[in-house]
């Protein structure tokens, strides 16, 4: 009777080098870039303000909230093609006409994330919309 032979899975060395996973120092560079502060990051992650700041020390970001790092760094980028990437912070966190008063880290914590993309869009290309 043949017995399996179980190969020992490779497992990272420390939880930083999990495949995907931030490290500390990109969180924070993705910060100070855009101008955004811990407290806005942490309401455009839909987290916790400690859980960004233990981000930037090295925690370990469950799947979900590195898929949101992902959007949020995507949104960032994206309105820093149409403003001053220092500028980010403040734009996502000043009311906008366009999203009918409402500021855009507002319009995303209520699920608006579409809408706030097509402003972003409407930034990036010039368009009045």
């Amino acid at each position: 009777m043949a017995t399996a032979t179980k190969h020992p899975r490779s497992v990272p060395k420390t939880r930083k080098q999990a495949i995907g996973q931030p490290t500390s120092a990109e969180v924070r560079a993705l910060r100070q870039r855009h101008g955004l502060s811990q407290g806005l990051l942490a309401r455009l992650l839909d987290t916790s303000l400690r859980t960004v700041s233990g981000l930037e020390s090295g925690s370990v970001a469950p799947a979900q909230l590195r898929r949101n790092l992902t959007q949020v760094n995507r949104l960032c980028g994206a309105l820093a093609e149409a403003m001053e990437p220092g500028y980010v912070g403040r734009w996502l966190d000043e009311p906008n006409e366009m999203l009918a008063g409402l500021k855009p880290v507002e319009a995303v914590e209520r699920g608006q994330i579409d809408l706030v993309w097509q402003v972003v869009e409407g930034l990036r290309s010039g368009s009045s919309l």
